[in-house]
């Protein structure tokens, strides 16, 4: 049969703008869901890789006649750029100390870049003027950095025809941003440049240029936008999951001092990560017969009683084995997991521990680890090691001048990890996704009808269950499907009081279909093409709003995973198409 021209509502994730999922039917938007999340994200983009909100911070990038100050210079449009266009702009400065300026109050670790093309003598600088005052060289025609204090760092990149993509990084507080002419050397001199597209963003590296005018922009995974998300498949699935925070800081930056080495070294932005861009770095253990290890230095805070995922995005390199240890405090001591990260195996599991190893592909696995605190305390709470084989006892110490790669730390309360959430010098929250249809009078059946499901069991549970399907008109009037946390699914249906209750078990972990059908006196429950159960006694509530991941005025039973389809049918289907439906 088509289930597709039987169906009232059609959701297959692909379109969605913000705050909003298209429905395939009815195509006149009253099939169309409302997404919220007011906090940005994470996904896997369709490329593969991780895909992490970004902003430009700088206003008018590639606009110097507007918010932009000069000093001793002009600027002129319409000059050819690094990209084929006619977008650069000529910066002639008259005197040692010309060049243009932006006001900008930006604090923190950040990175400040523009493409720039100069002559034989005539460079770049880029100035930040704030807390530290940062500052780098960068000589236009050998492509070679000048000067730059310490505390900060510089790379020139060459992009073709002379041009090169100048960029610093620095921690400060900003007041205002900076090009001025030098003399190719580590001096302010008079002269003519051409410069385009100007970027200051948050972290340690230049990321794609995205262009502003009149406020900062951001792409990516922003707040209230829908994550559709590739990992591991061709086709999208959508992302719901609860609200985590990751408690972990610097994820990215394992050179920085809340990092200790023990044992060991950093080399930071040494390979690409999972994210596409070079900000991944080398561990390198040394030639001591010592644990060789990296570890938070007291910034994590963990709560007795409390169960914790600590995971880690790790690539092999000289060496193929990283073990994750819990500290004697507050973990138990026993508390460690192996990962061969050569070939995505998890190997000893010490007691009260449980861990897992995910592909994210080019090589890189996350690698997670899950045991509850037994104290309270924030020393040393996320250890990594690097070991030599994956039965390595806890805090082996034989993995003598080798290194394996590291990107991406987290330590989140919960007994299963999330999609990634970046940090730098503070903890960050991702706040709960919500996917919902308020009025859905015309699509849901309201005497009888079938809502299907297509979505991902991974196991995980929030902290009552997991609800992937909820048609409600109220707190008393409910249609809906439901995981409990011991793996029993329930299809349960209220109408002041209990209708038709079916339940049966949820099975392995993998990917699920379920149906359920309701009519009076007529309620079915299948799951993967199997008949879980059925009820002939109840009364049909009427409904109106739909949920997609989470339960009516509650938040406890969030989706833990990706929803692949979904499916809803004002009529009640037969138990034959009910099997055929949801068949894998």
């Amino acid at each position: 049969m088509s289930f597709y021209s039987d169906a009232s509502l059609v959701l297959i994730p692909s379109g969605y703008k913000d705050q909003k999922i298209y429905s395939a039917k009815p195509t006149d938007g009253s099939g169309d869901l409302v997404f919220s999340r007011a906090s940005n994200a994470t996904r896997v983009a369709s490329n593969g890789l991780i895909e992490k909100v970004r902003t430009n911070l700088v206003l008018q990038s590639n606009q110097f006649d507007t918010t932009w100050t000069t000093s001793s210079a002009t600027v002129t449009s319409g000059q050819a750029g690094y990209d084929g266009t006619n977008n650069a702009w000529e910066l002639n400065s008259s005197s040692s100390g010309g060049g243009i300026l932006q006001s900008n109050t930006q604090g923190g670790l950040q990175t400040f870049s523009v493409y720039a093309k100069g002559s034989v003598s005539t460079g770049i600088r880029l100035y930040a003027f704030g807390s530290v005052n940062a500052f780098a060289y960068f000589n236009l025609n050998t492509g070679a950095l000048g000067s730059v204090p310490s505390g900060v760092s510089a790379k020139i990149e060459a992009v073709g025809g002379g041009w090169y993509r100048c960029s610093m990084t620095f921690d400060q507080t900003n007041t205002t941003l900076r090009f001025y002419t030098t003399d190719n050397n580590n001096s302010n001199a008079a002269g003519v440049v051409y410069i385009q597209d100007a970027q200051l963003e948050v972290g340690d590296i230049a990321t794609d240029y995205i262009a502003t005018t009149t406020a900062a922009v951001s792409v990516g995974p922003v707040s209230g936008l829908p994550r559709l998300d590739y990992l591991n498949s061709s086709c999208p699935r959508l992302l719901l999951e609860p609200q985590r925070t990751n408690l972990a800081l610097w994820s990215e930056n394992f050179d920085n001092a809340a990092w200790t080495k023990i044992q060991s070294s950093i080399t930071a932005n040494s390979v690409t990560s999972p994210d596409g861009y070079t900000n991944a770095d080398t561990f390198i253990a040394d030639g001591t017969l010592n644990e060789h290890q990296i570890r938070s230095t007291g910034v994590i805070s963990l709560t007795s009683g409390t169960t914790y995922t600590t995971s880690i995005f790790a690539k092999a390199g000289t060496n193929n084995f990283v073990q994750i240890v819990g500290s004697g405090t507050p973990y138990l001591s026993t508390v460690y997991a192996n990962f061969d990260i050569a070939n995505g195996v998890v190997g000893n599991v010490g007691a009260g521990t449980t861990a897992s190893i995910q592909n994210y592909g080019n090589g890189w696995y996350r690698c997670l680890m899950t045991a509850t605190a037994q104290a309270t305390t924030s020393t040393n709470t996320f250890l990594v090691n690097i070991v030599a084989s994956n039965t390595a006892a806890r805090g082996e110490v034989n993995a003598l001048n080798t290194n394996v790669y590291v990107w991406g730390a987290q330590c989140e309360a919960g007994a299963y990890a999330t999609s990634y959430i970046p940090t730098l010098g503070t903890s960050v929250t991702r706040v709960a996704d919500d996917c919902v249809k308020t009025s859905a009078t015309s699509i849901i059946g309201q005497t009888e009808g079938v809502a299907f499901i297509d979505f991902d069991f991974t196991g995980n549970y929030s902290s009552g269950g997991i609800i992937p399907i909820s048609l409600d008109g109220g707190s008393t009037s409910e249609i809906y499907f439901w995981v409990q946390t011991n793996g029993t699914a329930r299809f349960d249906v209220n109408n002041t009081t209990q209708q038709a209750s079916i339940t049966g078990s949820i099975g392995a972990v993998g990917r699920k279909k379920v149906a359920i059908a309701y009519k009076q006196n007529d309620f079915a429950l299948y799951i993967n093409g199997v008949q879980i159960g059925t009820d002939t006694n109840g009364t049909v509530p009427a409904t109106n709003r739909l949920y997609v991941g989470r339960y009516y005025a509650n938040t406890s039973y969030n989706m833990t995973s990706g929803v692949n389809q979904f499916l809803l049918f004002p009529t009640r289907l037969t138990n034959a198409q009910l099997a055929e439906l949801t068949t894998l």
